[in-house]
């Protein structure tokens, strides 16, 4: 076989070429710390890196949408705690309010300042996230939840949807809440209506007790038959007409039992400014569900509600439950306020006030103290699912170092030996390019 230049050249020239495919090789592995740089290097591995890889991929995405959820969240949690402290000040001040030694001077410089907490609470209610977006508007977050109208009254423009964050495979969490669920859809203070039927009487009548009263709602109040709100109250005089009262025969007639103190009840009848009697109240099918002794201005209570009736016995009065509302707490405010801030309000017109404002703030913070429990609830979760996911990701890095990962030891060391192999291959070509027989001669 003749051996040419050209064989010479081509057969050095691919040993420097494949010395030098090598290096570059173990330089990629190295540069890009792994074992595996193509395909080629390791098929199975080359597969399961990519499968780890999608997964921590996935996992990333997940987090994101977990760093918006938890911003949108935290600013609702600011907003609900700074809310509750709000009404917290206002309830405080219209207790100061109820002080009987208030002017109407001191009364408008606290009706000035709860006006002042009622705007700080209507800017929370229509709060913001970190996008702009308002985060108690349900879904439509690009306008206010609550807008102020030509009367001065919030109205709830928002809608009742929320806005789902995917925090993975199979888990969305809510990030937004409705704010009319947690500051329009308020329960006021309970209440019934009253009115002298027959009798030439006067009549007061309130809600005494709200717990009783409201006991009584939720047992006996029917939203679908009106007509069985109904009740009836009336008074009758124990003697009859033409009777005169006497005293002793009125004490032997009523058993009083063994013990009661007869000298008392001597005492009690004789307090009667006028004629004595009972009161009976049934109900809408005529069954009685209360009864008693009767005294012109002597309060007659039952389940929470209390009248007062000054006149002669035998008289009726007609009671309705009425229907229970809801009603934006901003606006039961403003409704005492106006109240408060009239000099010619009656002490009754300021008590009902105050019940009113009362109940409505204790349910809006019952509200707003359950909405908090709810992103505090989101919170949790989130955070679990961040130290999860933490954890799955760590597990694939660890997994794909185990199958593609690069001993850079090893690598070194090999990169070393391809780097002396280029070398002598390189000085071989140049010492047999400078071969020639002329050389002998």
């Amino acid at each position: 076989m003749r051996v040419t230049n050209n064989l010479i050249y081509g057969q050095s020239n691919r040993s420097i070429s494949q010395a030098n495919e090598k290096i570059l090789g173990i330089q990629e592995k190295v540069s890009g710390q792994t074992g595996i740089v193509r395909p080629s290097d390791d098929p199975v591995g080359a597969s399961q890196l990519l499968m780890y890889k999608g997964s921590t991929d996935q996992l990333r995405l997940y987090d994101d949408a977990m760093k918006m959820a938890t911003s949108n969240l935290e600013y609702q949690e600011v907003a609900l705690d700074s809310l509750n402290d709000s009404m917290d000040e206002a309830k405080t001040l219209f207790i100061q309010a109820q002080n009987d030694i208030n002017t109407q001077d001191d009364l408008d410089a606290i009706v000035q300042e709860i006006g002042m907490i009622t705007d700080s609470m209507a800017e929370l209610m229509n709060a913001r996230g970190a996008d702009g977006s308002y985060v108690f508007a349900g879904t439509d977050t690009l306008g206010p939840a609550f807008v102020l109208n030509s009367n001065g009254r919030y109205e709830w423009a928002g809608n009742e949807g929320q806005k789902l964050a995917q925090i993975s495979e199979h888990i969305k969490i809510p990030v937004t809440d409705s704010g009319k669920k947690l500051f329009q859809d308020v329960w006021t203070n309970l209440s019934f209506s009253s009115d002298v039927l027959a009798g030439n009487i006067s009549l007061t009548a309130k809600v005494k007790d709200s717990g009783d009263f409201g006991k009584f709602m939720d047992d006996h109040y029917d939203p679908e038959n009106i007509a069985n709100n109904a009740y009836v109250l009336t008074t009758l005089p124990i003697l009859a007409e033409g009777e005169e009262f006497q005293l002793e025969e009125l004490i032997d007639d009523i058993n009083f039992g063994e013990s009661e103190d007869i000298s008392e009840m001597r005492d009690y009848w004789r307090s009667f400014d006028g004629t004595p009697g009972t009161y009976s109240i049934k109900n809408s099918a005529g069954e009685e569900i209360a009864s008693g002794y009767y005294k012109a201005g002597q309060p007659i209570t039952f389940s929470g509600m209390q009248f007062i009736a000054r006149g002669e016995p035998g008289a009726v009065v007609g009671l309705s439950l009425d229907k229970p509302r809801r009603e934006n707490v901003l606006n039961e405010i403003k409704d005492v306020l106006d109240v408060l801030g009239n000099d010619s309000s009656t002490h009754e017109q300021k008590a009902q006030a105050f019940a009113d404002v009362t109940a409505s703030l204790d349910n809006a913070q019952r509200m707003v103290l359950e909405g908090r429990s709810a992103v505090g609830a989101r919170l949790n979760t989130l955070r679990d699912r961040e130290d999860f996911s933490s954890a799955n990701q760590l597990s694939n890095a660890v997994a794909r170092d185990r199958i593609g990962g690069l001993d850079v030891a090893a690598a070194a060391t090999e990169l070393s030996m391809k780097e002396s192999a280029l070398d002598a291959s390189q000085k071989v070509f140049s010492r047999i390019s400078n071969l020639s027989l002329f050389n002998k001669i």
